[in-house]
């Protein structure tokens, strides 16, 4: 199934290659019907078209060299063909992974052309620098603990099909801290499970789409100098109900108008307001990584903006359903929220920089070699 899926996101590229790939002697007859055949020894010529011929002959010349060039550009690319790309290597870090925390998929491929995964029943493509394809992906905080299905695919500059292997992602529980939140007046309608829904529907676009390029530069630095007051991942509930939601980021408590700075560098993906969170700001940091800053007193730049790591974005504030003024600070990757802290420490950082240990590669079989 997560063959069928990868071949469907990836189409054409991932599909066996057929015609002279099959064919042992394709290339050597290619090479026979390219030889050129020398032109015949042209005659001395006569002293009154001896200006003619002599250029004549230098056109012909001209053109064997056009011609020989192009065979051997062709004999290079035929020789680059059948020489054989080595095998791509696939990390996943960290393995096992936690509830709410963030998954790098790392896989050096040298020479390879583009490179996919299938995971929680969708393809994503991973982008490439240098000789690494790379993709982050997020682990909700109330994600079934357990096993989860990946199928990595890796295809070269002709669409031929490096790899191909079926692995496993183990997950596991994290014991999150409840707590139960009295909120009452105005804000009280603001718990409505359709506030909530469309609150997210508006925000999650500008949160999910897949730039190709990483803006962020190494660890991210908090967005405010304020106490922490909250943490990711609290299981709550409201006015003594039941749980209802998980706590999405982490609040730093303050006073309005407090400063509120980029946490990276990126680019300004949404600016507006909602019902519930109030006036916000999203940055899309590249490759699927975005943050999310909220219940602002004022926004201080636009959607399009392009903004450095500590730039001034916003300033504290309580609009939406705030029973104070704070930042609520979220860390999105591929539209999950996820832990914000692995973020801002150096030693849990997914660095996609970090040196590999072949001997910590998936030890999985290539079906693409079967």
């Amino acid at each position: 199934m997560l063959r069928a899926m990868i071949a469907g996101g990836c189409g054409a590229l991932l599909a066996a290659c057929g015609g002279d790939e099959l064919d042992p002697f394709a290339v050597s007859r290619d090479s026979e019907q390219r030889q050129t055949v020398p032109p015949p020894a042209a005659a001395a010529p006569d002293s009154e078209s001896e200006p003619e011929v002599a250029a004549q002959a230098a056109g012909q010349a001209q053109v064997d060299q056009q011609t020989q060039r192009q065979t051997e550009a062709e004999q290079a690319q035929a020789s680059a063909e059948q020489t054989p790309l080595p095998e791509p290597l696939v990390y996943i870090v960290p393995s096992p992974a936690q509830q709410g925390h963030a998954v790098m998929i790392l896989i050096h491929a040298p020479g390879a052309a583009g490179a996919a995964v299938a995971w929680a029943n969708e393809t994503h493509t991973l982008i490439q620098e240098e000789d690494r394809f790379m993709g982050f992906f997020g682990i909700d905080a109330n994600a079934p603990p357990g096993p989860q299905a990946l199928g990595v695919a890796v295809w070269g500059p002709n669409d031929q099909q490096l790899l191909w292997q079926e692995t496993l992602i183990e997950v596991e529980a994290v014991e999150w801290t409840t707590d139960d939140i009295q909120i009452d007046g105005a804000n009280a309608a603001l718990l409505d499970p359709a506030v909530r829904a469309a609150d997210d529907a508006a925000r999650l676009p500008y949160q999910t789409e897949l730039t190709p390029q990483r803006h962020w530069l190494g660890v991210f630095d908090p967005p405010s100098e304020a106490a922490i007051t909250a943490l990711y991942g609290e299981q709550r509930s409201f006015n003594g109900g039941p749980i209802s939601e998980y706590h999405t980021g982490i609040d730093f408590g303050g006073e309005s108008g407090t400063p509120i700075a980029a946490a990276n560098s990126g680019v300004v993906s949404w600016a507006g307001r909602t019902e519930r969170r109030g006036n916000g700001l999203i940055i899309d940091h590249g490759a699927g990584v975005f943050s999310g800053y909220y219940h602002l007193s004022e926004v201080l730049q636009t959607a399009g903006n392009v903004v450095e790591q500590g730039a001034l974005i916003a300033r504290m504030g309580a609009t939406g359903l705030a029973t104070g003024p704070h930042l609520h600070w979220e860390v999105v990757v591929r539209g999950v929220t996820v832990n914000p802290l692995p973020w801002l420490r150096i030693l849990e950082y997914p660095d996609p920089h970090q040196e590999l240990n072949p001997a910590n590669a998936i030890a999985a079989t290539n079906l693409a070699a079967g």
